[in-house]
């Protein structure tokens, strides 16, 4: 045997599917086929998507936090002198894909004398199964690495050693895509199962380490994995599981049903099983992670054509009840409301398709946001005042297609009872898909919402009711 391949069975122990990257002694089991690598790519390296968190952490050790989402744990004696110390979000070049972001620890270049524990969180309505959950970091010729990591399911984090900072992300080595978040009436989602390929083992900066390569459609490894039991456990439509290139029912597509009269959420499942693979994890039962049998989930969004939802400091509402738009007089107007007697207006100085930057003038948009409190209504614009000069938030997406005026608005909108300044702010994303009418042929509903208070006497620039 080779040098490279006994260094491959000491450190991945005959795993086809994934890692068992910690230099354990150990001899790899008989019915343990040999590993199976790709080629490992070359990633740029992310660019900063966010402001960063920072502090200045001495030999007695200490603790730096990203927004609950990444930890840093300095034993005493990790660093000798007073060291700056920063996380900072980053793309995530490791999955394009992925809504999550990497990040960036600093400082870069220094060995630290003693292993610093770095912890990601993730939230329990993430996707993906955490038995397939681990953390890699991006060496110095770009290529993303994988390394042994301890989860903690109870909560929520992974966490690895590292006597080195760069660049930092975690990923799922299994995982469940699907070409679209939401459909509507009649409309497909392409789903897929997609695995995690290993590069070439590589030892980088006292990490045992194993590069990574490209994601690939399930199934790279042949017998190593199966796929079965794909169904819909939620919601209405149906579901057709299709064979990948690879011989494994690694596809599925998605049909909705033919008329919706409401928005509602489909779950999917799809079984996958391994019969080897493992992760390095020196909290798990002799320092691997089995995989075994795991059942994967995702969600999709069904939407009938008619709708408004809006989210507001991250909470989501219906307002598709009170919706409509129309467009005239060279301005789309779009607007929702619900029973809870929350109201929106959304104004787009122009007649199509575009982005409408924040703003009353021509190709900007302004959107009034009523919310009830204290038995009024109480308006929240996306304009506020630092005497004497006036600003605007947020942004508008719409397409105008056919019949249809559809888009998102996302910014902050204000409230002010002052003549300089603003009393409080709100975080706003608007989703609609409205089809053109008059307002004026939808008076009637309009005046009916009126009565029972869904509706605002016009308060602002463009109210829906006249």
């Amino acid at each position: 045997m080779n040098a490279y391949k006994l260094i491959a069975y000491l450190f991945i122990c005959g795993v086809p599917l994934l890692l068992a990257i910690s230099c354990r002694k150990d001899a790899p089991s008989l019915d343990e086929p040999r590993p199976v690598f790709g080629d490992p790519v070359t990633k740029p390296k992310g660019q900063p998507v966010g402001d960063a968190v920072s502090t200045v952490i001495d030999a007695r050790g200490g603790t730096l936090w990203f927004h609950g989402a990444v930890r840093l744990e300095i034993p005493p004696g990790a660093v000798e002198q007073p060291t700056a110390f920063g996380i900072q979000p980053i793309t995530n070049t490791l999955d394009e894909a992925s809504p999550y972001p990497a990040f960036r620890l600093t400082p870069e270049g220094t060995h630290f004398k003693k292993p610093i524990q770095v912890s990601f969180l993730y939230e329990p309505e993430t996707g993906g199964h955490p038995q397939t959950r681990m953390v890699a970091f991006q060496n110095d010729k770009g290529i993303w690495c994988g390394v042994s990591t301890a989860l903690d399911e109870t909560q929520r984090q992974l966490t690895v050693e590292t006597t080195h900072f760069s660049d930092w992300v975690w990923f799922d080595l299994l995982s469940l895509r699907k070409d679209r978040e939401s459909v509507g009436a009649g409309g497909t989602v392409s789903l897929k199962l997609l695995q995690q390929v290993l590069g070439e083992l590589v030892p980088a900066n006292h990490i045992d380490s194993v590069s990574l390569g490209a994601m690939e459609d399930i199934g790279y490894w042949g017998a190593e994995i199966t796929v079965s039991n794909w169904k819909i456990v939620k919601g209405p439509g149906k579901l057709e599981p299709q064979v990948n290139q690879h011989g494994k029912f690694g596809y599925a597509l998605y049909t909705a049903p033919a008329t919706l009269s409401e928005a509602t959420d489909v779950e999917i499942q799809v079984e996958v099983e391994s019969k080897h693979g493992y992760i390095s994890d020196r909290t798990a039962p002799n320092g691997r992670r089995r995989l075994g049998k795991l059942v994967l989930l995702t969600k999709i969004r069904l939407e009938p054509d008619h709708y408004f939802f809006l989210e507001v400091d991250g909470v989501r509402q219906d307002l598709s009840m009170g919706a409509s738009g129309a467009i005239m007089g060279g301005q789309i107007t779009v607007g929702g409301a619900n029973e809870a007697g929350v109201i929106v207006t959304l104004s787009c100085r122009g007649s199509g398709s575009g982005t409408y930057p924040g703003g009353i003038d021509a190709g900007e948009s302004f959107i009034l946001l009523s919310v009830p409190s204290g038995g009024t209504l109480r308006p929240f614009h996306n304009v506020y005042v630092v005497c004497p000069d006036t600003h605007y938030s947020g942004v508008a997406e719409v397409s105008v297609t056919g019949d249809f005026i559809e888009g998102t608005f996302t910014g902050m909108v204000y409230y002010s009872d002052q003549a300089c300044g603003y009393s409080s702010s709100k975080s706003v994303k608007c989703t609609f898909k409205i089809k053109q009418h008059s307002f004026i042929e939808d008076y009637g509903t309009y005046k009916k919402a009126i009565h029972v208070g869904l509706c605002a006497p016009d308060t602002g620039p463009d109210a829906v009711v006249a």
